[in-house]
């Protein structure tokens, strides 16, 4: 049970660390531009990830490897373009909140057509009303969030 908690906790940091990286993005990007936002945050990331790798890679032989799947390497485009588009919206009237609470549905949607198609290796889980009513929520309540906005 520990390790599924913690389990949680992580993916709870990680949507933190995702809300930080899309907000210093998009305060980069109206400095820049979000393409070229894009391309400095991946270049960090790129570089801290070569430094995490480094520091925790185990020795394994490669023989014992298996073969790395040509899908795989289209993960950074989603990354990239992800950078771009919510530099975008975050600057926008949906602002930071809205632009990951619309982030949240398109996440869900696609998390539900992988998982329901067994795609990119994902099990299959058949699709309900019990799966798809988190998504309305976040959708009703992203609505909220955007169009009620009170300044402060």
């Amino acid at each position: 049970m520990l390790k599924q908690s913690g389990l949680v906790l992580v993916a709870i940091f990680s949507g933190l660390l995702l809300a930080l990286m899309i907000s210093v993005n998009a305060e980069l990007a109206g400095t820049t531009s979000a393409f070229q936002a894009s391309w400095i945050a991946h270049g960090v990331g790129g570089i801290t990830a070569w430094f995490l790798y480094s520091a925790f890679k185990k020795n394994h032989a490669r023989a014992n490897r298996p073969e790395i799947k040509k899908q795989y390497w289209f993960g950074g485009v989603p990354g990239a373009l992800t950078v771009v588009f919510a530099s975008m919206t975050v600057q926008s009237y949906i602002g930071l909140t809205g632009t990951l609470a619309l982030a949240l549905i398109g996440q869900f949607l696609l998390s539900l057509i992988l998982e329901h198609y067994g795609l990119l290796n994902q099990p299959k889980t058949k699709v309900t009303i019990v799966n798809l009513l988190p998504t309305l929520l976040v959708a009703v309540g992203s609505i909220l969030i955007i169009y009620g906005k009170v300044e402060m």
